[in-house]
């Protein structure tokens, strides 16, 4: 839209009646120019579309008025097709009432506040206070008697504060006036610089954590909001605008997932800043990998064998588990639980013997299959076979700590053992065959290691009759595990109710806590990492507390080992019971004054409301407050019934308690 340039005869302010001439300097070929002004928000056409590109304007009322000038075309099709608009003060000063106008600073970011206070010659005086913006002089607060207020700058640009003054006697609109100019800066906007999930499994049931991390300057608030997005399009909002970049959840179905994330300064006027989305696929389970499937007896064994098939699997959730023997006399297990299969060698030939395995909940054959070759012959001797695997300890392997193995095996004549250790899939040490059925190993270095039993008979021509595999998995250090987290046995906790927590971990020595407290979901207290087991707390206040524990060894770098948390309801006070009405009158006569009075224990600032039932119609006759009586007068003969509802004033129930008296009145 074009522009138009103003210009008046008389500078502002003037005092009313004067007669001031407002003309148009550029003036358009073809153009008709109308005259407005408006005051109080009430336009009044000073002259109409004319070739006239000048007025004369004589205003009769004293205030703020913005000029408005519009140009059109004469052959055109729209209202206007330029316009002009500019702020005139009328009103004449007798004499000077302010003084000074003091702002606490001339430039400003938007969002800040600015301190304006105004110091006068004479009191008492009344003040009012205006503002310029983007549409004309709009006011902020009307004649009071405050020298001082607060403003929130939201619009940016330059700015004016107007102030008017007049004494309280006065009959003007002002009877002095002020301005004083100030600059409003634009924020920098915030922006989103990274959007990331930091769990590495993105099962169901399992937490997931996200962050974002956004660019701003260092002196402001940025706050947060996720929306999530499920495959069917459904929104659902699990943070509104919090300073928490953070956030953490669990899917319980599978799928794949969006997460919105909306950015924006604390002061920001928008919906948002910035936003970012993130897409995401929930599995039902860990991908299913077949580690190993053994059998105890190695092949060839003779007829009449029964021979156990091992499988050992990692990931899914409800394994299910398919052996199928193909061969001379097959067999088919189908789908069943069991990581074991015995299987009965009872004819001669080669097999060919297959794993296969899938989820409970998935829909096809299988996931994953494997298979191996295997001879059976006719039956000479008694086979070897491993009847049990000793450990010294069954878990928290630690690097440097010797674990030692003992092997029990039967069948052969004299028997043999050898031990082979592997780590990542490579042979890193070997104990040749040899008489002695133990071993003591010590890992030097983390990770995952697999150790190889192979025991055959002496006179055997076999590589081994029969092996078996243990796995380790060796860590630096033993993780600080918690086992368990002993609250005191109270069920109802109060404020000022002295709390105390003990944790029960695992290599207690080496484990350091660290404590968290959170009131309904609002961090308000964490401690540094210590060897304390013991945290002890004070409530001030009612709510939910959700106390988070983390562990970690001592050698510990980054993170935790485990987190546990627990969760106390702290309560204002006892819940509000044994409400009783007592009666002025057992029997009350027509027309004679009745009291009821109510008494509760528990509670705190107890509050009382009263229903009337009358001719068997219920109404409210008084609401909650803290009188605890009532009084009326029966005017009717008949049964009255009183019903007193009570309940801490802090509380935002119905009520907790209650009580009905029975009145009969002749």
């Amino acid at each position: 839209m074009n522009e138009i340039i103003l210009k008046f005869s008389k500078e502002s302010p003037q005092v009313k009646d004067t007669p001031i001439e407002i003309s148009v300097i550029d003036v358009q070929p073809d153009y008709l120019y109308k005259f407005n002004a408006g005051i109080d928000g009430i336009w009044t056409t000073i002259q109409d579309f004319s070739e006239e590109n000048f007025c004369i304007w004589k205003p009769k009322i004293d205030g703020k008025y913005t000029l408005m000038i519009q140009g059109k075309k004469k052959d055109g099709k729209k209202s206007f097709d330029a316009a002009a608009k500019a702020d005139y003060i009328i009103g004449a000063v007798e004499e000077d009432i302010i003084q000074s106008v003091n702002i606490d600073r001339r430039e400003l970011l938007q969002g800040e506040k600015l301190s304006v206070m105004v110091e006068t010659t004479v009191k008492p005086v009344m003040y009012k206070y205006w503002i310029s913006g983007k549409d004309g002089w709009e006011l902020i607060r009307d004649y009071n008697s405050e020298n001082e207020f607060l403003f929130t700058a939201n619009e940016p640009g330059k700015h004016e504060i107007l102030v008017e003054c007049k004494t309280i006697e006065s009959k003007n609109n002002f009877d002095d006036f002020r301005t004083i100019s100030f600059i409003v800066s634009e924020i920098e906007k915030v922006q989103i610089t990274d959007f990331k999930c930091l769990s590495t499994e993105l099962l169901t049931d399992k937490e997931l954590i996200f962050q974002v991390d956004a660019r701003h300057e260092d002196s402001r608030m940025v706050l947060y909001k996720f929306v999530k997005i499920d495959n069917k399009g459904k929104a659902l909002c699990i943070q509104d605008y919090s300073s928490k970049r953070m956030i953490s959840f669990t899917e319980r179905e599978p799928g794949s997932y969006k997460l919105l994330c909306m950015a924006k300064d604390m002061y920001s006027t928008e919906d948002f800043d910035d936003r970012a989305i993130i897409v995401y696929d929930i599995k039902p389970y860990k991908p299913i990998v077949i580690k190993s499937f053994t059998t105890d007896f190695t092949s060839p064994q003779t007829t009449g064998t029964k021979i156990l098939l091992k499988a050992m699997v990692e990931g899914g959730r409800n394994l299910l588990y398919r052996y199928m023997i193909e061969g001379k006399h097959g067999e088919d297990s189908g789908f069943i639980r069991n990581n074991s299969f015995l299987w009965e060698t009872k004819y001669p030939g080669e097999y060919k013997l297959s794993l296969y395995v899938k989820d409970e909940s998935y829909s096809g054959d299988y996931e994953e299959c494997t298979s191996l070759e295997y001879l059976v012959e006719e039956k000479l001797f008694k086979p070897v076979k491993i009847r049990d695997v000793a450990l010294s300890k069954d878990k928290n392997y630690v690097k440097n700590k010797p674990i030692n193995i003992t092997v029990s095996a039967d069948g052969g004549n004299e028997l043999r053992y050898s031990f082979i250790v592997y780590k990542d899939k490579e042979e890193v040490e070997k104990i040749n065959f040899g008489i002695a059925n133990w071993v003591n190993f010590t890992p030097e270095q983390s990770g995952e290691y697999e150790l190889e039993i192979r025991v055959r008979d002496k006179y055997s021509h076999k590589d081994y009759d029969s092996h078996t595999f243990i796995f380790f998995n060796v860590r630096d250090y033993i993780p600080g595990i918690i086992d368990y987290i002993l609250i005191p046995s109270k069920e109802y906790y109060m404020v000022e109710d002295d709390i105390e927590i003990e944790v029960i971990t695992q290599n207690a020595k080496e484990t350091l806590l660290k404590y968290c407290i959170s009131i309904n979901g609002h961090p308000v207290e964490s401690t540094e990492y210590s060897k304390v087991k013991k945290f002890k707390f004070t409530p001030k206040v009612s709510g939910k507390y959700n106390l988070e524990i983390y562990s970690k060894n001592i050698q510990c770098k980054e993170g935790y080992d485990e987190k546990k948390e627990t969760k106390i309801y702290i309560h204002e006070a006892l819940p509000v019971t044994n409400t009783k009405i007592k009666s002025s009158l057992v029997k009350a006569k027509r027309n004679e004054e009745v009291t009821f009075v109510v008494n509760s224990e528990g509670g705190k600032d107890v509050c009382y409301e009263f229903y009337l039932m009358e001719e068997e119609n219920w109404k409210l006759v008084q609401r909650y407050s803290k009188k605890n009586y009532y009084t009326f007068i029966p005017f009717i003969s008949g049964t009255y019934r009183l019903l007193a509802l009570s309940r801490s004033f802090y509380k935002k129930v119905s009520y907790e308690d209650y009580d009905i008296f029975k009145l009969e009145v002749n």
